[in-house]
């Protein structure tokens, strides 16, 4: 593994040579734009510093006159019979006869028919009382046949839940922090958080997107936002911007960042970085820009590095003059964001 020292001075070679042919070209383009705008007057840095029940239908409450329409009506008595022995009965008792037995047999006979009548209609009112609580029951497979539907309804949700974004998958980030007792320095892990995100309107600028990377390097609470975009300010002698953003705690053992010398690209973690042509400067405590260089060969050759080139190394200097370098993996998720924002650029 190279040293801290070995990678430092490599980086600070290539950016000298990046920075001075950067300056000649921003020179010769400086004076074929106007003026820049009171805006950029107040970023520019000094030359030092740059770098979602219906009713049953049946009625259950048939009253008994509406049941007994269905039953046969008890039969007449034989009014003959009962004719001919009333007669026998008076004349025996004009005669003095003996007790009427006869009679008593026929009255008998009479009750019996009567008595099997009503047993008879009753039985016709409980069937018929029967054969109507029994017909509801015909309807019971609607009801039956009704839960079959509902399981369709978590086949439709698992479907949707297939459907969801997938949360991006953070890449590496190493952290080179200078150390004057060790010539590897100290190194720390973090990750990187690739995405596009949409640039709103502003004034005469049109909506567009960015390319944004969130650091987070938790063993120095070290926090950073890179977000690139291309420049559409004429004012502006840049073909693209890069925003350096870093967010750190106020005992921060560097005492802050101080410089950003430039961005350089590589092709793997270990090996030599290759500067974007253009400048830095720091707009304020904490907040960088870098305006890559808008001559054609620069601006092919800087496009060319971020598409083809996996890796980006960032030197910095904290405000205590010691140096670091962090570097930045791209990974597929980065590669992906850099694509689609070259196609929305029509780059």
């Amino acid at each position: 593994m190279r040293g801290f020292r070995d990678i430092a001075a490599d980086a600070d070679e290539d950016l000298g040579r990046a920075a001075a042919q950067a300056s000649r070209a921003a020179r010769r383009t400086y004076a074929n734009v106007p003026p820049p705008s009171p805006e950029f007057d107040r970023i520019e840095p000094d030359p030092d510093d740059r770098g979602g029940d219906g009713e049953p239908p049946y009625s259950y409450d048939d009253s008994m006159e509406e049941a007994e329409r269905y039953t046969a009506p008890p039969p007449a008595p034989r009014t003959r019979i009962a004719g001919g022995r009333d007669r026998e009965a008076a004349k025996q008792a004009r005669t003095g006869a003996a007790f009427p037995f006869k009679s008593a047999i026929a009255i008998g006979i009479v009750l019996i028919l009567v008595g099997a009548a009503i047993l008879w209609g009753k039985s016709v009112v409980s069937n018929v009382s029967g054969l109507l609580k029994s017909q509801p029951a015909v309807e019971q497979p609607k009801n039956v046949s009704e839960p079959l539907s509902k399981p369709k309804i978590p086949d439709r949700v698992g479907q949707q839940s297939t459907e969801q974004p997938v949360a991006p998958v953070a890449q590496r980030v190493v952290l080179y922090d200078e150390d004057p007792s060790d010539p590897k320095g100290k190194q720390y892990v973090g990750s990187v958080v690739w995405r596009t995100e949409p640039i709103k309107a502003s004034g005469n600028q049109q909506p567009d997107i960015a390319v944004r990377a969130d650091i987070d390097i938790p063993d120095r609470k070290f926090k950073m936002t890179m977000s690139f975009r291309r420049n559409t300010d004429t004012s502006l002698p840049a073909s693209h911007t890069a925003e350096l953003t870093f967010i750190l705690p106020q005992d921060f053992s560097g005492g802050g960042v101080a410089n950003v010398p430039g961005i350089l690209m590589k092709s793997n973690e270990q090996a030599r970085g290759t500067p974007l042509a253009g400048l830095a400067v720091k707009v304020t405590d904490g907040f960088f820009l870098v305006g890559l260089s808008n001559v054609d060969a620069d601006r092919s050759r800087n496009i060319q590095l971020l598409k083809e080139r996996s890796w980006f190394d960032v030197p910095l200097v904290y405000a205590n003059q010691r140096r670091a370098i962090i570097a930045i993996e791209k990974g597929e998720p980065g590669e992906h964001a850099f694509n689609d924002a070259f196609a929305a650029w029509g780059e």
